[in-house]
């Protein structure tokens, strides 16, 4: 593993453009056909943050990128960054994988990756936060490879990694499945308590491995039950993030039909001429309701492969605007807020991160009245099938 101290990096090269990170349009995060996929995980390990980095590629004609990490003070920052050299990779799959560190930082400052396509110059940014009190100190592994979703197979095993103190690992197990959002124009919402009481715990040491899990729910892992440190993730079982069987899909549909028509959705159980007859009175005839349910399950798949944090990504308020208004023509990043905005229906939702040691990662939504017309209308479309 390479270690960078950053007094040694002020002798490299100085970033030359003058964009600052939150002028940057970040939409590409969630566009469904993406020609890259980027992930960043800090770890905490000892009095090191290591940065474990992922490139990924469905494009087979992309074998060959170069990554420019960079240091800024801000978002706002437009020069002056501290350039990390430069990684070379080589697309192995459509992957390739990696690792670094540095010292534990005395005050927050921005990591910037900047990872651009050898063959076509196309360059897409990517960014994390790093913080000394980042809560994550450890992480799972399946087959040698770190697992990089927030979500894991109830039927796969894991190897376990603290964070290098050889101390015992505490999980703790919450069957607490969550509530839906409420709609973007309530005036309150559900807040998670800070501390949870587990159902069950159960501890591993070091490299040993765990799973399968017989039960679906949030798992915390610690080495101190009393801190604010650990890492925690979302068992499902196959095939989450999709959704395959009826009983599953009574709350996600949630947020386009009536409290009358998702009783009867959850009253049908597994009977699907029952379920088949509510989706066909909702859309009126027989092509809408194939082309409501392919498109509209195929946004809660995606909701749940961007969005899972503690809970499932189609209960999460990124998730929900996700499948409702689709994915934004603009996403702008400013550490502690995410902003999307829409074209159509001309609209903009402000996220706000609120992570804990469930999820540091997690944002909500700031609430308005002001999203209640344009949320009937687009549901009104949903209903009618003009997706």
């Amino acid at each position: 593993m390479r270690h960078f101290a950053f007094l040694f990096l002020l002798a490299g090269a100085i970033a030359g453009q003058a964009q600052s990170l939150n002028n940057i349009n970040f939409s590409y995060l969630y566009n469904l056909q993406a020609e890259v996929e980027v992930q960043i995980h800090p770890v905490k390990l000892g009095d090191s943050i290591v940065i474990f980095y992922s490139v990924k590629s469905a494009n087979a004609s992309i074998t060959s990128c170069t990554i420019q990490w960079e240091k800024k003070d801000s978002y706002s920052q437009r020069q002056g960054g501290v350039i990390i050299p430069l990684d070379s990779i080589t697309l192995v799959n459509g992957k390739a994988e990696g690792k670094f560190s540095f010292p534990k930082p005395q005050k927050p400052w921005v990591l910037v990756a900047k990872v651009k396509n050898r063959g076509s110059a196309k360059q897409w940014v990517y960014v994390k936060q790093i913080e000394s009190h980042y809560p994550v100190n450890g992480y799972l592994e399946k087959e040698g490879e770190k697992q990089w979703l927030p979500y894991r197979s109830a039927a796969s095993r894991y190897v376990v990694h603290g964070s290098g103190s050889g101390k015992l690992i505490h999980f703790s197990y919450y069957k607490d499945f969550f509530p839906t959002p409420s709609p973007p124009f309530a005036e309150k919402e559900f807040k998670m308590d800070r501390f949870l009481f587990p159902d069950s715990t159960f501890s591993a040491a070091h490299g040993q491995e765990i799973g399968p899990f017989s039960l679906e729910g949030l798992y915390l892992a610690q080495e101190d039950t009393l801190s604010s440190d650990g890492f925690s993730f979302l068992v499902k079982k196959d095939p989450y993030p999709k959704y395959n069987k009826l009983g599953d899909l009574k709350g996600p549909l949630l947020f386009v039909t009536t409290r009358e028509e998702n009783d009867q959705i959850g009253a049908a159980g597994e009977d699907k001429a029952k379920f088949d007859k509510v989706i066909l009175d909702i859309t009126n005839d027989k092509e809408r309701a194939r082309n409501f349910m392919r498109n509209y399950f195929r946004r809660v798949e995606f909701a749940n492969q961007f969005f899972t944090s503690y809970k499932e990504g189609w209960k999460t308020d990124r998730g929900m605007i996700f499948i409702v208004f689709g994915t934004p023509d603009e996403v702008m990043v400013n550490g502690q807020q995410e902003i999307w905005a829409y074209k159509n229906p001309r609209q903009q939702f402000a996220f706000t991160k609120a992570g804990s040691v469930y999820h540091p990662d997690h944002y909500v939504l700031i609430r308005e009245k002001q999203y209640t017309e344009d949320w009937y209308l687009t549901v009104d479309l949903w209903r009618k099938s003009r997706f």
